[in-house]
C-alpha cells in the first residue's frame, strides 16, 4: 500500500466511513430522527473528501515536523478552516435549506478530515526537498477545482437519472374558489386510485383540501399541470409558481410545497417515518384572489390543525379497509 494513488482513494473512504460512523451515533441518540439527512450529508461529503485526496499531499507536507503535536495542531486547523469553507460554499448552493440538516455537518465534516489528514501526514512518502512556490499554489487551488467539477458531474447524474426515473404525469383539479394549503397522502390501500387522462394521472382536490390515494410516492422530474374546475367542470389553467415571491404577480397559481411524514408507532414504541403505518404526503399552496402568509405563530397552529385533519381522516380511510 505504498503508492500514493491508493493512499489517498483509502484516505477519501477513511473520511466519507468517519463520517457514516459518527451520523450513525448521532441517529441512535436521536432515536434516528433525521436518518432521511444521510444521503444529502453523504452528497456533500463525496467532494469534500475527494478534494482532500487530491491536494493533501500538499497540505501535509506544508508542515512537516518531527514534533507530533504540531503537525497534529496544524492538521487540526486546516481541517477545520477547509470544513468551513466547504460548509460555506454549500451554504451558497442549498441557502436556507443547509438549516434543515438534522446533525451536525460541520463537525462531522471536520472530524472526517482530520482523520483524513492524519491518514496522509501517516502514509504518504516524506519529501526531502522543499517545494518550488508555484507547486504548492497549484496543489492547493486543485481542492477548490476538484471539489467543484465533482459537484458538477454529480448535479448532471442526479438529472439524467431524474429524469430517466421520471414519475407519472400528473393534472391536478382545484375547486374555483379554493385558497390555502392542499395535501395529497400517497400509498394508502384504502384511497382512491386517481384516473388517467390523455397519459395524465387527475387527482380532483376535495374541498377539505386532503386527497388521500393508493399509489406510491415517486420522486424524480416533476410534470405537474393545475386547473381551476367551477361547478360546470368547466377548467381553466393556473400558473405553476416557484417561490413565494410570485404570489403577487402570477395569480392564480400553486406552488409546490416539500414532502413529508407523519409518524406512527414502530414495535419497540418510539413514534417513527419509518413505521408502515407512516402517513406520506406532499403539500401545496394556491394562491388565488387574495391569500395570504401566515406568521409563524399562525403557520405553527394551521400545521398543527392540519397534521391532526390528516390523521382523523386517514385513520377513518383505514378502518374501511381493516388496518
Amino acid at each position: 500500500m505504498d503508492r500514493p494513488i491508493i493512499i489517498k482513494i483509502i484516505s477519501g473512504l477513511i473520511n466519507m466511513l468517519t463520517g457514516l460512523v459518527a451520523v450513525t451515533i448521532v441517529l441512535y441518540r436521536q432515536d434516528w430522527f433525521g436518518k432521511s439527512d444521510t444521503y444529502a450529508f453523504l452528497f456533500w461529503t463525496v467532494p469534500l473528501a475527494v478534494g482532500l485526496s487530491v491536494t493533501g499531499n500538499t497540505i501535509v507536507n506544508l508542515f512537516r515536523t518531527k514534533h507530533f503535536l504540531l503537525r497534529l495542531l496544524f492538521i487540526v486547523l486546516t481541517a477545520g478552516l477547509l470544513s468551513i469553507g466547504w460548509a460555506y460554499c454549500v451554504a451558497l448552493v442549498l441557502g436556507p435549506w443547509i438549516g434543515a440538516f438534522s446533525i451536525p455537518i460541520l463537525y462531522l465534516w471536520i472530524g472526517g478530515s482530520i482523520f483524513q489528514l492524519l491518514f496522509l501526514c501517516w502514509r504518504l512518502p516524506k519529501q526531502t526537498q522543499k517545494p518550488k512556490a508555484s507547486k504548492v499554489i497549484l496543489g492547493l487551488l486543485s481542492f477548490p477545482l476538484t471539489s467543484i467539477l465533482l459537484v458538477i458531474s454529480m448535479y448532471l447524474f442526479s438529472f439524467v437519472s431524474s429524469y430517466l426515473t421520471q414519475p407519472e404525469k400528473e393534472t391536478y383539479l382545484i375547486p374555483n374558489d379554493f385558497e390555502g394549503e392542499f395535501r395529497v397522502v400517497y400509498g394508502e390501500m384504502c384511497g382512491i386510485n386517481p384516473p388517467f387522462e390523455n397519459d395524465r394521472r387527475v387527482l380532483n382536490i376535495p374541498e377539505n383540501g386532503i386527497l388521500i390515494i393508493q399509489p406510491k410516492f415517486e420522486a424524480g422530474t416533476i410534470d405537474h399541470e393545475y386547473f381551476l374546475v367551477d361547478k360546470k367542470g368547466n377548467r381553466k389553467k393556473i400558473n405553476r409558481l416557484w417561490d413565494y415571491k410570485q404570489q403577487t404577480t402570477e395569480l392564480p397559481g400553486v406552488l409546490l410545497g416539500g414532502s413529508g411524514s407523519v409518524g406512527r408507532a414502530m414495535p419497540d414504541g418510539a413514534s417513527s417515518s419509518d413505521s408502515p403505518l407512516a402517513i406520506h404526503f406532499t403539500d401545496f399552496t394556491v394562491f388565488n384572489k387574495d391569500t395570504t402568509v401566515r406568521d409563524e405563530r399562525e403557520e405553527l397552529k394551521f400545521q398543527q390543525r392540519f397534521d391532526s385533519l390528516t390523521n382523523t381522516l386517514v385513520n377513518e380511510c383505514r378502518k374501511k379497509t381493516g388496518i
